[in-house]
Parts: structure tokens; sequence; C-alpha cells
């Protein structure tokens, strides 16, 4: 198994940091935080793909227009949005995996 430089666990670091805050920057990247973050990107892709279907904010006018209009949209934004997650999907899903990932970086 090749082992982690310093730099990608610096940048683990940093990309952790972005969901977990500072705490994440003290975490001693190994290959177990590796697979949990691989699991939580996975676990929130769902959760990115609902967000995509979420209508926009209504406006006044023609209802029947608004609704297709929204539909169309939608299909779009999850199309763009290929490989990219919600930072709110990842902070949510990422909430559950805390403990997770603080015992991983700690070995255990």
């Amino acid at each position: 198994m090749e082992r982690i430089t310093e730099q990608e666990k610096k940048e683990f670091q940093s990309i952790l940091s972005v969901i977990y805050g500072e705490q994440a920057l003290k975490w001693n990247i190994n290959f177990k935080v590796l697979e949990l973050f691989g699991r939580l990107i996975k676990t929130s892709e769902a959760c990115s793909r609902h967000m995509d279907l979420i209508p926009r904010p209504f406006y006044l006018g023609n209802a029947v227009k608004w609704v297709s209009k929204q539909a169309r949209n939608a299909v779009i934004r999850h199309l763009k949005n290929g490989g990219k997650h919600y930072l709110l999907c990842l902070k949510v899903t990422g909430l559950h995996m805390k403990t997770d990932f603080i015992m991983a970086s700690r070995g255990l």
C-alpha cells in the first residue's frame, strides 16, 4: 500500500475542515480516514441529487408555466452538478460520521 504524503494529508485536512471546522486540521490523516471520506461522498450523493429537484421560489404569474419551468430546471441542475455535492449535504452527512472520523484519525 502506498504511503500518504504530507501534502496529501494537508489537502485532506483542508477539505475536512470545510465540513468539520478547524478541529479537522489536527486530525491524523490515515487510510481509515480516507475510506470514511469516500463513504461520506457516496452517502451524500443521494442528498445532492434530491437538492437538485427542489423547486426554486415561486413568482407571481402563471402557476402551470412555473411548474413546467421548475421541472426543466431541476433536470438541468442535476445534469450540470454531475459529481458535485451540495455543502449542506456534506455537512449533514458528515455530522452523522463525525465520531467515526475522530476515532479513525486516532487509529481506533
